[in-house]
């Protein structure tokens, strides 16, 4: 993450994956931007459907964490949630079906999965709020696929 990121963003979208690990405090980034977050000097936004897949990840994903994980991690990004800390974006039913159109073109160069959808989603709420999209290293292969779209958005990774 750019070191002047948290001094200079006033909202960001967070996707699945950063979700995660904002939530969970998971990473120096992660654990800053929760406190930011809950400190009121950050607006964090999200789609429903990541917040979803957020909700059902059963680990980080990180290969080089050695923390354990305890399964039902939803209770976390959702109490966090509830405290305020990520406020939860219903897209309208057009950008619902752009997220679609966008999953499908992903889908085409073979870059499924749940989470990928949700960087659909995540991706176009970035661009139609022109707010930067806050992602992780692990997470980048989920905006591979839309590399070739219209869609304008700067990626911090945390």
């Amino acid at each position: 993450m750019r070191s002047d990121f948290l001094e200079t963003a006033e909202v960001a979208v967070a996707d699945s994956f950063s979700l995660y690990h904002i939530a969970m405090g998971h990473t120096p980034d992660g654990a800053a931007l929760r406190e930011a977050a809950r400190a009121g000097t950050i607006r964090l936004i999200t789609p429903a459907v990541a917040f979803a897949v957020a909700c059902s990840m059963r680990t980080c994903w990180d290969e080089s964490c050695d923390r354990g994980h305890a399964h039902g991690t939803g209770f976390p990004v959702r109490k966090f949630q509830e405290l305020g800390g990520v406020e939860l974006v219903d897209l309208t039913p057009e950008e619902t079906v752009t997220a679609g159109q966008l999953y499908a073109g992903s889908s085409d160069r073979r870059i499924v999965g749940a989470e990928v959808l949700a960087a659909c989603h995540s991706a176009l709420l970035a661009t139609g709020r022109k707010a930067p999209l806050v992602s992780t290293v692990r997470a980048a292969y989920c905006y591979s696929g839309l590399t070739r779209t219209e869609l304008k958005f700067g990626l911090e990774l945390i």
